[in-house]
């Protein structure tokens, strides 16, 4: 057998023996030494101390989860603007090496029940980044950084087993408090990512416009389209500025995904080229297929279709904007047509502005600013729930690229990224035991 078709089956099966999907996590369950670790209760995620085979079983678990989510679906790949995997690996990297102490320092500061009820944000509010995406994307890039860094013989699986300790742990207490209980994982809840309270789904089915009016589709078409590819660019060609939740049941047939683009961040040194617009926006889509449709949602809030082509029974939409990201809930409003095309002209501006001063900047900058990106991104939204928390964390060197990443960086953006991130995502071998 030639080596294309070896690695076919890994990406076929995780290991090639594991399937993708519900069946995926039904096979791996039966494989972890202890399988109640990647669901929640109140007693396990209060807990502080985890035994080496709860750690090894939950990480196991995130292996093939993050295969399945990267590898199976395709969700990962270059860009010929961003050295998105050089960054995304220093990254990971340098988060390896910094957030651990953080999150201490956070859960300090709130103790676990504090965390559970930050995890619990997503139930009660859309457009807001303490979501799904970054429960599960926070803890799983940092203990992907222990893995590069540990196969690239810059650090040992046997060394810091208390900080990988606290990511998982970290981990399941945002879980449990979006769930309240259960499989953890959106992969263990048969791709399903109804996060939102009943309450917050019957007001957006209620705002519901229907989109009997051809002009009023293809205005809303452009600006999904529009204010999708500016949010994917702001956050230099990741997925950090989308999130999904869904499928909802709608009443009479059909469902509703509901998502988030998130435009402007203050954060960015760029991010003024975001400014005259909202924070973020977000979308209540609802279909009403004349055929039977698969839905599944990841754990990164991307939704998947069987058949793909879900689009063309779009029925009706209700669209909303949230101007700051510490708008109250009360205070999002609602768009109407006319600023759905206002919003589209000012992204379509701000998308070649945002272009064009990408494209200025030299290789290196770039890779900087994308490690900008995902640090940022991953602690800001939870260390600033705690008044001036995030702005100490910044104060005290959190931009200071760390000397375990600064070690990597030669390697990492030397051309071998993509050859290091295939065995991590593909092989399964971004998370070392804790056991050696």
């Amino acid at each position: 057998m030639g080596a294309a078709e070896d690695f076919a089956k890994y990406l076929d099966k995780y290991l090639a023996e594991v399937p993708d999907g519900p069946a995926g996590d039904l096979e791996m369950r039966k494989r972890l030494p202890v399988a109640s670790i990647v669901d929640t209760s109140d007693e396990s995620v209060r807990r502080d101390d985890l035994s080496d085979d709860e750690i090894d079983s939950w990480t196991g678990y995130m292996a093939w989860n993050l295969w399945e989510l990267l590898a199976k679906r395709a969700t990962e790949g270059a860009s010929g603007l961003i050295p998105r995997q050089e960054y995304e690996t220093i990254s990971f990297v340098h988060m390896w090496a910094t957030f651990p102490r953080l999150i201490r320092e956070l859960t300090k500061e709130l103790g676990a029940e504090g965390i559970v009820r930050l995890g619990a944000t997503p139930r009660h509010e859309f457009s807001t980044q303490v979501n799904i995406t970054r429960h599960f994307g926070t803890p799983m890039c940092t203990l992907v950084g222990r893995g590069i860094a540990v196969n690239l013989g810059l650090d040992k699986a046997t060394n810091r087993r208390e900080d990988v300790e606290t990511m998982v742990q970290f981990c399941r207490r945002l879980q449990h408090g979006a769930w309240g209980g259960g499989p953890g994982f959106v992969s263990g809840r048969g791709f399903k990512s109804a996060v939102l309270e009943p309450g917050i789904v019957s007001q957006l089915l209620a705002d519901e416009t229907r989109l009997d009016d051809p002009d009023l589709r293809t205005a809303f078409k452009t600006f999904n389209a529009a204010t999708e590819l500016f949010g994917f660019l702001m956050h230099y060609d990741c997925r950090a500025g989308l999130c999904d939740s869904g499928p909802y049941d709608v009443p009479g047939g059909g469902f509703m995904i509901v998502r988030d683009h998130q435009l402007r961040e203050p954060a960015f040194p760029w991010g003024k080229l975001g400014d005259g617009l909202p924070w973020s926006v977000t979308q209540a889509m609802v279909y009403r297929p004349t055929e039977p449709i698969d839905v599944r949602i990841n754990d990164i809030s991307t939704t998947f279709t069987s058949p793909t082509d879900y689009h063309k029974h779009l029925s009706g939409i209700a669209v909303y904007a949230r101007d700051t990201w510490d708008t109250p809930m009360a205070e999002v409003r609602r768009l109407d047509a006319d600023e759905l095309v206002e919003i589209t002209e000012r992204v379509k501006k701000a998308t070649l502005d945002l272009y064009k001063d990408i494209a200025a900047k030299d290789r290196d900058q770039k890779i900087r600013d994308g490690i900008l990106v995902y640090s940022t991104i991953l602690m800001m939204p939870y260390a600033r729930t705690v008044p001036g928390l995030w702005e100490s964390f910044v104060e005290n060197g959190f931009y200071d690229l760390h000397e375990l990443a600064e070690a990597a960086w030669p390697t990492l953006t030397g051309g071998d990224a993509a050859a290091t991130l295939a065995p991590v995502f593909i092989l399964g071998q971004g998370f070392p035991s804790v056991a050696g």
